[in-house]
């Protein structure tokens, strides 16, 4: 098939392996992609590689420590390596089964670093080590994932102030990162089941169809991998060559309710 959105560009995706970094990977792949998931939980992301093989697109998987520069690195010569360059970076680094619901009283500061190492420090640490490869693109992008949670959550101090901290540094990044072509927005995903289950804080759908926030939700359901498709190749491709720094808010409406 030719023609599609991404055909012949390079990507990768950091977190790949579960929830929405999974279906990025896959929807960057189904548009033409040739795609790196790039995971700690490489098993993870092997069964996302396999997916999205099975499906007729190529991609590999990278075991990716999120708290170490040089593996950041050795993701970017694993993509040069394999297909030749980077043309998109899509981060969504995160604490999956490793973050929960803690009142400020008892968040530990141990606790606190380590989130804000993987989810601020980890979108810089990819940023970083692939701009050499993304500035020789003529089509690149940075897309940052993040969450309605950036706005303010109740007893996630740390899980937020990352979110928020990633809207952030993509202004800046988009703005110290234009001279060189590279383009950079966010993606934030709000009430998806997923992405909540694989971070350990709900047990189930029906834990989150209960809250205040998802009852009054503009579109009343939960988000589901097809949602965040169209969002991430747009902002990946050309489609959305006219525009960076910006925050595409993917959330059923929900932000609108602060």
């Amino acid at each position: 098939m030719t023609g599609r959105a991404l055909d012949g560009r390079v990507a990768i995706v950091t977190g790949g392996g579960l929830a929405a970094g999974r279906a990025y990977a896959a929807a960057l792949a189904a548009a033409g992609a040739r795609v790196v998931v790039a995971d700690p939980l490489v098993d993870a992301a092997r069964k996302t590689v396999e997916a999205i093989a099975v499906a007729g697109g190529d991609a590999v998987a990278v075991e990716l420590d999120l708290l170490d520069e040089a593996s950041y690195l050795a993701v970017v010569e694993s993509a040069v390596g394999a297909f030749g360059g980077v043309d998109v970076v899509v981060n969504n680094p995160n604490r999956y089964g490793d973050t929960r619901f803690t009142p400020l009283a008892e968040l530990t500061v141990e606790h606190w670093d380590t989130t804000l190492a993987v989810m601020v420090r980890g979108v810089m640490l990819m940023c970083k080590s692939a701009l050499p490869a993304l500035a020789e693109s003529p089509h690149a992008a940075i897309v940052n994932h993040t969450s309605s949670a950036a706005y303010g959550v109740r007893n996630w101090l740390d899980y937020g102030t990352a979110r928020g901290a990633v809207i952030s540094m993509t202004k800046s990044l988009a703005k110290e990162l234009a001279p060189l072509g590279i383009r950079v927005n966010a993606l934030s995903v709000g009430s998806s089941a997923i992405e909540a289950m694989a971070l350990g804080v709900v047990a189930d759908e029906a834990q989150m169809v209960g809250t205040p926030d998802f009852q009054a939700q503009l579109i009343p359901r939960l988000a589901v991998d097809e949602d965040l498709a169209g969002p991430i190749v747009f902002l990946a491709g050309d489609a959305s060559a006219y525009l960076t720094g910006q925050t595409v808010e993917c959330d059923g409406g929900k932000y609108l309710l602060g």
